[in-house]
């Protein structure tokens, strides 16, 4: 059996864990990864508003590279000019530090994967992704999740690679909404996935639980330190055009994902009636996430990053990046956003940009 490590933890102080909140159907420990799904209309404001109301993007769509695929989702298809460099980051180098959470891991019995027991019971288990299909780097569009470790491994030398990641499993909001043992052990699990000697950078959101699973994902990659940074634009708010009107749409339907899941699949039962008000464009503002954030702030940092933030965030940019090819339509069969899943942003050498749907896990989705 392999024991976490023992080791202090010195992450900064909890913020208010206002960004993202259970729903009712969590279950009431939240220990099994089907569980712990973060409400996607949050009340959050935006990135440097007060009001959950930003009135002005920054930028325009005329400002926003195009795809110079007809079948790709709005955005860019090359890297910013040599001429537009992002200023450097200020990173935190520290020691990598996983707190003792009374776990152990041993190989299953059957299949692939580990056993997670915590404090003498039994948390879940981390599978390995079973499907044993070649991944195709040149494929025109992705219709499914496919395993972080295929991906990384397909990474050309002159390439550059931003992974966008899902926290690991995480207790209810009420409990504070940090990382649970096995939250722990599946952040780890991930980083042996990319293990390299390549030191790459971490971003995360202001909100702890971030943090903690770059910390592991960093642990189980084999650092004894991480150089990392948080961004607040990652805090989960970023499609949110007016926080009041989302709530009067989650008033109005059974489950409040099925007004995320609506929105940026643009399918409604009444098509007079859509959530345009409360939202963004999904195009919009997803293409300009990738090119203010991802393309011309992330990327110049490192050849590879790991990016880690919420699921009322990374839901519809998934959405977005597979063009909305790929199914994780809540309003049709509960499915939502596993965590450690997302999309990697691969820059070619000659600035081409490639979006893959990407799963940390053996699943990419969940069921609410």
């Amino acid at each position: 059996m392999k024991k976490i490590a023992a080791l202090p933890i010195s992450l900064f102080a909890a913020l208010a864990l206002t960004a993202c909140g259970d729903d009712s159907s969590s279950g009431p420990d939240n220990t099994t990864p089907s569980s712990g799904i973060e409400q996607p209309g949050s009340s959050d404001a935006l990135p440097g508003t007060s009001s959950g109301v930003n009135p002005d993007i920054p930028g325009s769509s005329a400002d926003l590279l195009t795809s110079s695929s007809s079948t790709g989702p709005v955005g860019p298809s090359q890297v910013p000019s040599s001429g537009s460099v992002a200023p450097a980051t200020e990173f935190t180098t520290e020691a990598v530090n996983v707190p003792d959470m009374g776990c152990v891991s041993e190989p299953l019995t059957f299949g692939s994967g580990v056993k997670v027991t915590c404090k003498g019971e039994f948390a879940g288990n981390v599978l390995d992704d079973s499907d044993t299909s070649p991944f195709d780097p040149n494929a025109a569009a992705y219709t499914s999740f496919v395993g972080i470790q295929k991906v990384f491994a397909a990474i050309q030398p002159t390439d550059k690679a931003v992974f966008i990641l899902r926290h690991a499993h995480r207790t209810k909001s009420e409990e504070g909404g940090l990382l649970t043992g096995l939250g722990y052990i599946q952040a780890s699990e991930v980083g042996k996935k990319i293990a390299s000697t390549e030191e790459i950078k971490f971003w995360h959101s202001e909100i702890e639980r971030t943090l903690q699973t770059c910390m592991a994902i960093a642990q189980g990659r084999g650092q004894t330190t991480i150089s990392h940074t948080a961004l607040a634009d990652l805090n989960g708010g970023w499609f949110e055009k007016d926080a009041a009107k989302i709530e009067e749409y989650n008033a109005s339907v059974a489950t409040t994902y099925d007004v995320v899941s609506r929105w940026a699949y643009n399918e409604y039962t009444d098509p007079t009636i859509n959530y345009n008000d409360g939202f963004y464009d999904l195009d919009t503002r997803g293409a300009q996430f990738m090119n203010e954030i991802i393309l011309a702030k992330v990327a110049p940092q490192s050849r590879i990053s790991v990016v880690v933030s919420h699921d009322q965030m990374l839901y519809p940019l998934v959405v977005y990046a597979t063009n909305r090819m790929l199914e994780m339509k809540h309003h049709e069969d509960k499915s939502w956003l596993n965590f450690l899943a997302g999309v990697a942003v691969i820059i070619h050498a000659d600035g081409s940009v490639k979006y893959v749907p990407i799963m940390g896990l053996d699943e990419g989705t969940m069921q609410s």
